[in-house]
């Protein structure tokens, strides 16, 4: 079977990264503009043609993405969300670093890997091991249908945590792994 894993389009919560560092997590926003363009243009793109289904997070922002280029039936599963950061999904970073309840979690150097760990975990939120075994769900799941193509609409976590399972990759190349939106990645399951 044949996977593409496309990354959402750019979110709003992308867009304001750039300007106001922040934890998105599972902070549900939608594409911005940009982000609908970035979808819009796998429209025709030869990695999705002939897919049998299209699988998406429950997000607005993949949801959104899937719509501007996929004219079915889209299936939703709550295991291809992005990972969430418990308490700190949607947060500015700057106002997290100051706040007394969480500043440990950027000094302490225990918990400070939070962001990409298949050990830690911001508080109330998920680490790499536990979106992997998300995935690992979804996939063996997926194994059981007759598709030759699918396509999933993904979040740059899980997207990471699936190549992982396929490729086989350590939890260092995994980490070192970058997704950009809307750039079908292709794999054989």
């Amino acid at each position: 079977m044949t996977l593409i894993l496309i990354r959402h389009g750019e979110s709003r919560a992308n867009e304001i990264d750039k300007s106001e560092p922040l934890f998105c997590g599972r902070w549900n926003v939608p594409l911005t503009e940009h982000g609908k363009a970035q979808a819009r243009a796998l429209q025709g793109h030869p990695a999705i043609l002939g897919a049998d289904a299209l699988y998406s997070s429950p997000l607005l922002r993949a949801i959104e993405t899937a719509k501007e280029f996929y004219d079915r039936e889209i299936f939703v599963d709550e295991r291809l969300t992005e990972r969430t950061l418990g308490v700190f999904d949607g947060r500015n970073i700057q106002e997290l670093k100051a706040d007394p309840a969480y500043s440990h979690y950027f000094t302490d150097p225990r918990l400070a890997d939070f962001r990409a760990s298949f050990r830690t975990r911001a508080p109330g939120g998920e680490n790499y091991t536990d979106v992997t075994a998300r995935v690992s769900s979804f996939l063996e799941d997926l194994k059981k249908q007759n598709y030759k193509k699918v396509i999933l609409v993904s979040h740059y976590a899980a997207i990471r945590c699936m190549i992982k399972l396929v490729k086989n990759l350590s939890e260092e190349e995994t980490l070192a792994l970058k997704i950009s939106h809307c750039e079908p990645i292709q794999l054989e399951l």
